[in-house]
């Protein structure tokens, strides 16, 4: 069985998607429907296995006497009677040219020995697995917006994830509200990249993407930003603790592009991220960097109770770093 990412998966005689995670199949489906919409608009419809679907694989896969194509799909295969596990079995060795026959597997040891025999005949299998790499969350936010004839930066997929990361559906709606928010309305107009700015403007008073804009503040060295972004954080009641964790990641990540033979592969980091994160190193050295850390070793240890006002810790430790980014 040949394993295809679910972004890019293709249409075949049978096509199984396999995972417990229910968003990544229902976009893999949607997008073999696209394909089979665009290669034939005639395609007959067909749902296998549930209440008020056809009864048998054979009766919607024989030959038509029109010839049109057809999409069957079978949503739960995991749960299919055993007579319709039967007959995918058997229909496996000879597949009709003009159906694709999509499996929806999702999860469970029901129907493996199919699954088996499945891998067996090299039938390409879509991982439908949850997705947990940050990584792959911002492939997962670059094909939503794809899939509309839609761009977005890189940086602003990234501040997506670190703000609705933790929930794929949530992410997914928030991409589709981003796209509706940043669409023309002038149908004619072309739609420009969605940008970091108009992730913000959505993301306005989440946590995450509240705590990252004064790390990029405090990193770049703009401490009147830093400290602007930082009070606005207060005020809209955000937790010292998330501030100093999200300053951190950014601080050990320049420390990491600065080892030697450092890559976007032993650092398990997106390429685009590696060469931000190499860019804004240019203006720190060994000395600078060191202070920065022990500023955020300080606040981080001050913040989780060692300290008297966590608010000032925070304070200081984003002035320590501005300065210390500009060598003061």
């Amino acid at each position: 069985m040949a394993d295809v990412a679910w972004h890019s998966v293709d249409l075949a005689p049978i096509v199984l998607l396999h995972g417990t995670e229910p968003l990544l199949a229902q976009r893999a489906l949607e997008r073999l429907r696209d394909q089979a919409r665009a290669r034939d608009p005639e395609t007959a419809w067909h749902t296998l296995g549930g209440e008020g679907s056809a009864t048998s694989l054979a009766q919607v896969a024989s030959p038509s006497l029109f010839g049109e194509s057809r999409f069957v799909t079978v949503p739960d295969l995991q749960s299919a009677p055993e007579a319709l596990i039967a007959e995918i079995d058997a229909y496996r060795a000879a597949p009709e040219a003009d159906v694709a026959l999509v499996l929806v597997h999702r999860g469970g040891n029901r129907a493996k020995k199919l699954l088996d025999a499945l891998r067996r005949s090299g039938v390409p299998r879509v991982a439908c697995d949850p997705i947990k790499k940050p990584a792959d969350k911002q492939t997962f936010v670059t094909a939503e917006f794809t899939r509309h004839r839609r761009r977005i930066q890189p940086e602003a997929a990234a501040a997506l994830v670190d703000a609705f990361g933790g929930d794929l559906s949530e992410l997914a709606a928030i991409s589709r509200q981003l796209l509706e928010d940043t669409t023309p309305e002038d149908p004619e107009a072309t739609a420009p990249p969605v940008t970091l700015a108009d992730v913000r403007t959505v993301t306005a008073g989440r946590v995450e993407s509240t705590a990252f804009a004064v790390a990029d503040a405090a990193i770049a060295g703009r401490e009147a930003e830093a400290l602007v972004l930082l009070q606005q954080a207060s005020l809209a009641g955000v937790d010292p603790v998330p501030l100093v964790a999200a300053v951190a990641m950014k601080v050990r990540g320049l420390a990491k592009v600065t080892a030697p033979g450092a890559s976007a592969r032993t650092l398990g980091m997106p390429d685009w991220m590696l060469r931000n994160l190499s860019r804004e190193a240019r203006a720190w050295n060994d000395r600078s960097l060191a202070r920065a850390i022990d500023a955020v070793a300080r606040a981080d240890h001050e913040v989780k109770g060692a300290g008297r006002d966590p608010r000032w810790s925070v304070q200081r430790m984003v002035v320590e770093i501005c300065r210390a980014r500009r060598g003061r």
